[in-house]
């Protein structure tokens, strides 16, 4: 068995261990807070967490998928460099919540029943928090043509030149010698079910005028990739490029990040 695949199985065996302690904690905390919010009409529900329990199906979904020697030589550093990625193709581990509601008229908390999800969907969420973040950060300033705003793909991941972030400071380098600095940028590696492992990715930058209707090569990545990249610049509303493929992502590579966000400081 591989090694990594190994490391796949055995991640957080001590953290497995403590987590069939199903209540830790009182409902009354939950209880409290619901009470004290009575008067919020914001807030009508509360989740109080129950118990995380593993799922028996998670080991048949690790997949491996072998990396091309440029990325290879990426991890020298490393204490031991990776020859392939260990996919998780099924979530991990189970979570039950406990779904409590405050009636207004009595005040009494009514718990509701037990809703359960899982870690893919709760990492899921707070890429969704990224994503709304970089939306209210530029679209502002795409409505008021200070922002120019495009979307690029980035095909065969693990057959690259690079990974996303070697490829975000070469292409920064490179808009800045031609005039163009990004001002933001948010990422999402996806991973299709015939395990096609690519990016997502949108970048905001000072507004540019394009003559002619052609994309100039300069902002084309194929080089810097390795790889085949798709580019097409937003039309209207920009949370529309990314939102989907925040939804659907239900895989994972062990060890690596799904999404990143960078928004420069003081924007104007």
């Amino acid at each position: 068995m591989s090694n990594l695949l190994q490391k796949g199985i055995n991640t957080n065996t001590d953290k497995e261990i403590s987590l069939y302690n199903d209540r830790n904690t009182s409902t009354k905390t939950t209880d409290n807070k619901l009470k004290d919010s009575k008067d919020n009409n914001l807030i009508k529900k509360a989740f109080f967490h129950l118990r995380t329990y593993p799922n028996p199906e998670y080991l048949s979904g690790l997949k491996l998928v072998p990396l091309r020697s440029c990325l290879l030589h990426n991890n020298v550093n490393k204490k031991k460099a990776q020859n392939e990625w260990v996919i998780k193709t099924k979530h991990k581990w189970n979570i039950d919540l406990l779904e409590s509601t405050l009636d207004k008229e009595t005040g009494e908390v009514v718990q509701t029943g037990v809703y359960t999800t899982n870690d893919l969907k709760s990492g899921n969420n707070r890429k969704i928090k990224a994503l709304n973040r970089f939306c209210d950060t530029f679209q502002p300033l795409y409505d008021k043509r200070k922002a120019t705003i495009w979307f690029l793909t980035l095909t065969m991941a693990n057959q690259s030149n690079t990974d996303i972030r070697g490829l975000l400071n070469s292409y920064k380098l490179r808009l800045k010698r031609n005039g163009i600095n990004i001002l933001g940028s948010i990422w999402i590696l996806e991973i299709s079910p015939d395990l096609h492992i690519h990016y997502h990715l949108l970048l905001a930058t000072n507004r540019i005028n394009l003559k002619g209707g052609t994309i100039p090569e300069y902002l084309k990545p194929n080089d810097l990739w390795g790889c085949r990249t798709q580019i097409a610049f937003a039309q209207k509303h920009i949370r529309g490029y990314l939102s989907k493929y925040f939804v659907k992502n239900n895989s994972r590579i062990i060890g690596k990040r799904t999404y990143g966000i960078s928004i420069v400081n003081n924007l104007k």
